[in-house]
């Protein structure tokens, strides 16, 4: 009787308590039949997810860091296959068809699943139709069809056709159809033609003019500034069309007038609209008109941290027409940990060699879009001191800069152009404390364009720039009229720098960024000798060569012209520069990331002195702490490679080819 008692047990127990569903990892996910379109842009694309390295699941076993495993769960499988079908019909493949396979490996527990995918012919542009513009001019047509127009040879893609939709809004919203409206898209798939023919279903409305311009402010400071002073500031004109890029572009001339502490330029709401003329609303709160404000400074002069203190006053206003006056007044420390702060004011003198850092006092008076014309002008006056291991400068002088103001959809979006007269002291502690005193006259120009969909974080985009200056042919034509004897260079110099940034992954927190900068400086009146040291080429330090300290990356050799070498020791930097960077990044818990990134470059005498072997290379890792404001940053950069003696690491003591840096920003 026992022994059939047990046996009930026991089988009741197996019935109540089954054993444990084994569970497989997703090992590998692989594609067959794939030929327009990579593995990894497959993967991008389908729900399922690859379960992640070994490294990775053992630290997200006791940290949050890492990432869990991934288990294969059958159920993902017609998702897969629906976003595969989405993905190929979005770029043309309107006859692609999709099957599966999967290999399990019961001794290691995971699961190699395939997708097998038979492509067949793509579709390419047809005819396309537009609904709803038979009320629009004949030449915004022009720009509509233009935009819309696509080369009935290339391949249907569902993104592009966005872009033309977005361009068609953006035509309309700037020329005065403010309230327009897309309806949708239908797209119409010739499968025995291979073509694909879409049909846009717009609703434009009426086109309105600014009849005017109502101003509602508060705060402070509103009594003080003038109604029509903000109407003028906007540069809008009563019963041209309205324009949504404009309305965008004087908002932030007004914003950047610093009146305001907040600010919109807005079109009334559709419903409360009953003409074609409509007002725009400016409705702002205006702060105080003076500041008084102590700092802390932190920045990357130089290729270095420094910290210091600083004050500033503001005067908003100023004399009216929105100008604004400050007074500003800041010194920075570099190498803060090697700093004697109890002698620190006793120690900053010009010819100090044991603490590093500047001191900078200027005046600026800033004139935002006087008489309508879209240019941002600033003057401002200053005294800096600059202090280095090998030398100190001491510069003053006076600069004029425009700012262009440019549509952002277009290659050329941001424009400065500018005028320097500076007295530049160069004080050299290796050339027997020889001091060189140089008159600068320059005139320059810096222009570009930027994507970039973020500028403390970016995920996407790129930006080109382009820096020109030309020096001292004002003073040199002067000496040439007046017969006196003119000792500095002519020169010119031009940067050009390039910064691209792409994401990957399903959400933007893993990026990839690169840069490349390559600087050419030539005097073609005089020689090296008489180039000011603050316009010469310097790498390494913490937006730079990161193996290095600041600066420490300079020409080698001795060439015959005065105020280069001293005893071996570098004076001025080069005269040709070429760096770059490589960096992964990878942001999480929204404030902190983490990043690991290769930096080379040099700078040489000339651009015919460059070589390969002279190209400094360094990798390393950081940390990042994202803050409201900018992102703090320490990376740890090792020499890999080192042009003074032309050996890698390999054999070397580690922590003697290792620096590390403090900073603000990313490094680019």
């Amino acid at each position: 009787m026992k022994f059939f008692l047990t046996l009930f047990f026991i089988l009741f127990s197996l019935q109540n308590f089954p054993q444990e569903q084994i569970q497989y990892e997703l090992e590998s996910i692989k594609f067959e039949g794939n030929k327009e379109f990579s593995s990894s842009d497959l993967e991008f694309a389908i729900y399922s997810e690859e379960t992640p390295g070994w490294f990775y699941k053992f630290l997200n076993s006791f940290t949050p860091l890492g990432a869990p495993p991934v288990y294969f769960d059958s159920s993902n499988i017609p998702i897969d296959i629906q976003a595969l079908g989405a993905f190929y019909n979005a770029n043309g493949f309107f006859e692609a068809k999709f099957s599966y396979k999967y290999d399990i490996d019961t001794i290691d527990n995971d699961i190699a699943l395939t997708y097998i995918i038979e492509e067949n012919e793509s579709s390419t542009y047809g005819k396309y139709e537009l609904f709803g513009f038979e009320k629009i001019p004949k030449h915004i047509m022009e720009f509509i069809h233009r935009d819309v127009r696509a080369d009935t040879k290339q391949r249907y893609n569902e993104e592009e056709t966005q872009i033309r939709i977005e361009n068609v809004m953006t035509i309309l919203n700037n020329q005065g159809f403010v309230y327009a409206e897309f309806d949708s898209i239908i797209v119409v798939k010739d499968t025995m033609n291979n073509k694909a023919d879409p049909n846009y279903y717009f609703t434009p409305g009426y086109q309105y003019v600014i009849d005017s311009i109502i101003v509602r402010k508060d705060g402070e400071g509103a009594n003080q500034v003038n109604d029509q002073l903000l109407r003028d500031l906007t540069g809008l004109t009563i019963g041209e069309f309205a324009n949504l890029e404009k309305l965008r572009r004087s908002q932030v001339r007004l914003y950047r007038t610093s009146l305001f502490s907040s600010i919109t330029l807005t079109t009334p709401d559709k419903d409360s609209v009953t003409s074609t003329r409509i007002p725009l609303i400016l409705d702002g709160t205006i702060g105080l008109m003076n500041e008084l404000s102590p700092e802390i400074i932190m920045n990357n002069q130089q290729s270095a941290f420094n910290i210091g203190l600083g004050a500033s006053y503001i005067r908003k206003n100023f004399l009216g027409d929105a100008r604004k006056l400050t007074v500003k007044s800041s010194f920075g420390i570099q190498d803060i940990f090697t700093v004697d702060l109890g002698n620190l004011i006793k120690k900053f003198s010009f010819r100090d060699t044991t603490l590093l850092g500047y001191f900078d006092s200027r005046i600026v008076l800033e004139q935002p879009f006087q008489y309508r014309r879209p240019i941002y002008a600033t003057l401002e006056n200053y005294v800096t001191i600059d202090k280095q291991t090998n030398f100190n400068i001491t510069r003053y002088g006076s600069k004029l800069t425009l700012e262009f103001e440019l549509a952002r959809y277009v290659f050329l979006n941001f424009l400065k152009t500018s005028y320097n007269v500076e007295v530049s002291n160069e004080y050299y502690r290796t050339l027997n404390d020889s001091l060189d005193r140089k008159l600068l006259s320059v005139i320059g120009a810096e222009f570009g364009s930027s994507t970039v969909d973020n500028i403390i974080f970016p995920t996407k985009g790129y930006n080109l720039s382009f820096q020109v200056e030309e020096a001292n042919s004002l003073p040199y034509l002067i000496s040439k009229l007046t017969k006196d004897n003119y000792d500095d260079a002519l020169f010119y110099k031009i940067v050009v720098t390039n910064t691209v940034f792409g994401s990957y992954g399903r959400i933007r927190n893993y990026i990839f960024a690169s840069k490349l900068k390559i600087g050419h400086l030539q005097a073609f009146v005089g020689n090296y000798g008489g180039l000011p040291i603050s316009r010469t080429f310097y790498a390494g330090g913490s937006n730079s060569v990161r193996g290095w300290r600041a600066n420490e990356l300079v020409p080698k050799g001795t060439p015959n012209v005065p105020g280069f070498l001293a005893n071996g020791v570098n004076v001025k930097g080069g005269t040709f520069l070429f760096e770059g960077s490589i960096e992964s990044r990878l942001r999480f818990f929204e404030s902190f990331g983490v990043a690991v990134f290769t930096d080379f470059g040099n700078t040489w005498l000339g651009y015919k002195d460059f070589r390969f072997d002279e190209v400094a290379l360094a990798s390393g890792f950081g940390v990042r702490y994202y803050s409201p404001v900018a992102p703090f940053r320490l990376d740890f950069g090792f020499k890999m490679y080192d042009p003074d003696d032309k050996k890698w690491i390999f054999g070397k003591k580690v922590w003697d080819n290792f620096e590390f840096h403090f900073g603000i920003g990313e490094a680019f």
